[in-house]
């Protein structure tokens, strides 16, 4: 029997509207958990998902990710300003805007983190931004091509060969991650920069980069782009006992991709065969 959840992209990060709340979408986590839960006493209480009609017992607390916070659309702020322009006009001039109506940021709490004991198992997934959708367990639709993809036991996701910029890669798709990061230079070598973002990882800890980089990739025979940052050398505040590009370079990682590049797609991902098609 197949399930569709409503699927949303929201900075840059996956998540899925269960009954409980949102919930961000994160195969590469071993085990699924919610935000804390405190009883009348102070107690903590087993958390609740319901996931597939049923509802499951899950730890709650441990690594669970901050607050999800991005920056909004620039057709946004652009709209906000026009807004706040024309309220001056009105106010009398000692009035002033609150923080908030300044606010270039947009903020969401998280519920819960699925991770790969609900959606590693034997359910397919498809991922479909254009209508918003995941279905869980339906077959592989008309008009895609199955591909076979790889997996590490450290990180249990998605690992494909691809050529990045016009090199060949092994990639791994981190579906929770907001950009994708590369683990040599090469990759950007004489690629035009863009700006930089600020980033977080509860392994690698809080992340700031001046720069960033837009870059090509195929994939299934489909030409897309990913922004990319070159991994950091240095340990910045994570649990992970070593960097970032140590980390990657030691399960011979050369890049990870994020999510910017679904929308344009759908990706369909069969976990127990270890395929995956994508198609428009």
């Amino acid at each position: 029997m197949a399930y569709t959840y409503r699927l949303y992209l929201l900075g840059r990060h996956l998540l899925i509207k269960l009954p409980e709340g949102l919930a961000l979408l994160d195969p590469g986590r071993p085990f699924s958990s919610t935000t804390p839960i405190v009883d009348f006493f102070g107690e903590k209480e087993i958390g609740l998902i319901t996931w597939l009609d049923k509802t499951h017992e899950v730890n709650t607390g441990g690594v669970l990710p901050k607050p999800l916070t991005w920056a909004l659309p620039n057709k946004h702020l652009e709209k906000k300003f026009l807004e706040r322009a024309r309220s001056r006009r009105k106010k009398p001039s000692n009035t002033q805007d609150s923080p908030e109506s300044n606010s270039l940021e947009k903020t969401i709490e998280v519920y819960a983190v699925l991770g790969m004991d609900f959606l590693n198992n034997q359910n397919t997934l498809l991922y479909d931004l254009v209508n918003q959708t995941l279905n869980v367990g339906g077959e592989l639709p008309d008009g895609f091509l199955e591909n076979s993809y790889e997996t590490d036991a450290a990180v249990d996701a998605p690992i494909f060969r691809l050529t990045l910029n016009g090199h060949s890669a092994r990639v791994l798709w981190d579906t929770s991650a907001g950009y994708g990061y590369v683990t040599d230079r090469k990759f950007v070598t004489e690629s035009r920069t863009r700006p930089g973002f600020k980033d977080s990882s509860d392994l690698f800890g809080d992340l700031d980069f001046t720069r960033s980089y837009e870059l090509p990739f195929t994939l299934s025979g489909h030409d897309l782009v990913e922004t990319v940052v070159e991994a950091p050398e240095d340990l910045l505040g994570g649990v992970s006992p070593v960097s970032m590009r140590s980390f990657l370079r030691a399960l011979e990682i050369d890049v990870t991709i994020g999510n910017s590049w679904m929308p344009r797609v759908k990706v369909w991902l069969n976990p127990l065969d270890q395929t995956f098609a994508v198609a428009v």
